[in-house]
């Protein structure tokens, strides 16, 4: 028998059948239709890529696109991200890794906790370019990366199998060997090599190739390393903001700014007229 019920009923069915809830609303529906849309058109493409490349045989060149991951696990072994902390697109953090509240990892840099363990403190900044890595074989045994809070590695860098304490800093291109230890406070030059099971102590320049020791560092110094590295805390909040932003919010940004340049130009053209008909 046919009961009013099914008029109901069927309209519902049919909406879960394509996809969409049985209650939505028009601007939802739209963006999933350009969403499955848009889906149709890259396929599409793809599609007709793979036909060229038959067309063109031996000859036809097939590019492999690189799906980079920046936070990624390996076999049971998982990063972990702590709160308001950024993650550059191009950086990598793979495997065993865990990073404090209120860090930073630039472009570029590469964590990789594959067989061992790499542990970043807070409100630390790992520069741009920074390779982190570990140690499993070694004559003083399986040795991670150990990372204190408040710490500064520059760009360039490479942290292998080390520890830095709390509040250091290492300058640019520097390396930091298996078993080195950087004390609180203590600085490492740029371009600077710590040789393996070597100690920077606490309140200390070192440089060099190898490094030694090269003057006690000033009290304004060693806050200076605290006061870098809330300006990078700052800094990665602003980078952060930049890259949650959605495409539609990049191109509205950017037409406001050319906007703003037409009507700048457009008044010193008026400008321009204003003091020729004065002068004439």
């Amino acid at each position: 028998r046919f009961t009013p019920s099914l008029l109901v009923t069927q309209p519902q069915q049919g909406s879960l059948l394509l996809g969409l809830p049985a209650r939505y609303n028009p601007q939802k529906m739209l963006r999933r239709v350009l969403y499955l849309a848009g889906n149709a058109v890259r396929e599409t493409g793809q599609a007709l890529d793979r036909v060229g490349c038959r067309m063109q045989g031996n000859l036809s060149f097939k590019e492999e696109l690189s799906k980079h991951r920046r936070i990624m696990p390996l076999y049971d072994k998982h990063p972990f991200v702590g709160e308001n902390t950024f993650i550059a697109p191009n950086a990598s953090v793979i495997g065993s890794v865990e990073v404090g509240e209120n860090s930073s990892v630039w472009y570029g840099a590469v964590l990789r906790g594959d067989v061992n363990n790499i542990k970043i403190g807070n409100h630390t900044s790992i520069g741009d370019r920074v390779t982190v890595h570990v140690a499993r074989y070694n004559p003083r045994g399986p040795l991670p990366t150990t990372v204190g809070n408040k710490v500064v590695v520059s760009a360039g860098a490479v942290l292998h199998a080390c520890t830095l304490e709390d509040e250091c800093m290492v300058g640019l291109g520097s390396v930091i060997s298996d078993g080195a230890v950087v004390e609180k406070h203590a600085v490492v030059d740029a371009g600077s090599l710590v040789p393996p099971g070597k100690k920077v102590p606490s309140g200390q320049l070192w440089a060099g190739n190898p490094a030694k020791f090269v003057r006690d560092l000033s009290s304004e110094e060693k806050t200076n390393i605290g006061e870098s590295a809330q300006h990078y805390v700052e800094l990665s909040k602003k980078h952060n903001v930049e890259h949650e932003k959605s495409q539609m919010e990049r191109d509205r940004e950017a037409d406001s700014w050319l906007f703003d340049q037409d009507r700048q130009k457009l008044s010193e053209l008026e400008d321009e007229r204003e003091k020729r008909h004065t002068y004439h």
